[in-house]
């Protein structure tokens, strides 16, 4: 059978790029004290603390300015309400909105005290980028392909939400395994793995996405990962 390529008057690739280099063109923000705004678009949130599986990925950050997010996301999807168009502007703070509800998850871990591995809200900083809605489906796509951040890829269901009714009886997702402290999370039953468990592929995976990112980007490995010099050899007689 012969494969006929869809038609595509515009090179995603190049949309998609412009995108991200736009998003991080964006002002960094702590995401403690992130101010409302309104629109869509797309977010990123980048750790910057120094907890274990995450040690490498935060001084990664402190040290080149927040190059790797270890979440990225979108507003709520606004097309399925009736009169919203894909190419208007919205007046509603829907991505503020998305990230204000990251905010309280992270903020749920810090305050908790069954939380197997800690998270502290003043660890992580945030960029946002307010785009049409047309665009936000493409620019999370192309920022997770690039960077695969470790909640999105790695440890999954940091971006879910409390269960519907018919749904409570789902089982607690990797992310709540290993940060217990949200309400609605606690109330499902546990999945059987670990946090111990969980965090050892998490730090694995969060090593190698800093090395792929310090070689894409042209940046140092962070002091945590550079090679250590060798001692001196002694000379021979």
């Amino acid at each position: 059978m012969t494969q006929i390529d869809p038609y595509n008057p515009l090179e995603l690739e190049a949309l998609g790029g412009s995108l991200i280099r736009a998003m991080e063109r964006r002002p960094l923000e702590l995401l403690r004290k992130m101010t409302k705004f309104n629109g869509s678009g797309i977010y990123a949130l980048y750790y910057i603390g120094q907890e274990h599986p995450y040690a490498e990925l935060g001084e990664f950050n402190r040290l080149h300015d927040c190059r790797l997010p270890i979440y990225v996301g979108r507003a709520k999807d606004p097309g399925a309400r009736q009169g919203i168009s894909p190419f208007e502007s919205i007046t509603e703070p829907l991505l503020y909105d998305r990230v204000r509800e990251h905010k309280n998850s992270i903020l749920a871990i810090e305050k908790s005290k069954t939380a197997h591995i800690p998270l502290k809200l003043d660890d992580f900083m945030a960029r946002a980028l307010v785009c049409l809605p047309l665009w936000v489906p493409l620019a999370e796509a192309m920022a997770i392909r690039l960077d695969q951040p470790l909640w999105n890829s790695t440890l999954s269901g940091f971006g879910i939400h409390a269960p519907g009714k018919g749904r409570d009886k789902q089982k607690r997702s990797q992310w709540d395994q290993m940060h217990a402290g949200r309400t609605f999370a606690m109330k499902l039953p546990d999945n059987g793995q670990s946090a111990a468990a969980l965090a050892e592929p998490t730090h694995a995976a969060a090593v190698a996405s800093v090395k792929k990112a310090a070689a894409r980007l042209g940046l140092d490995l962070p002091p945590l990962l550079a090679p250590s010099t060798p001692a001196p050899t002694a000379p021979q007689p």
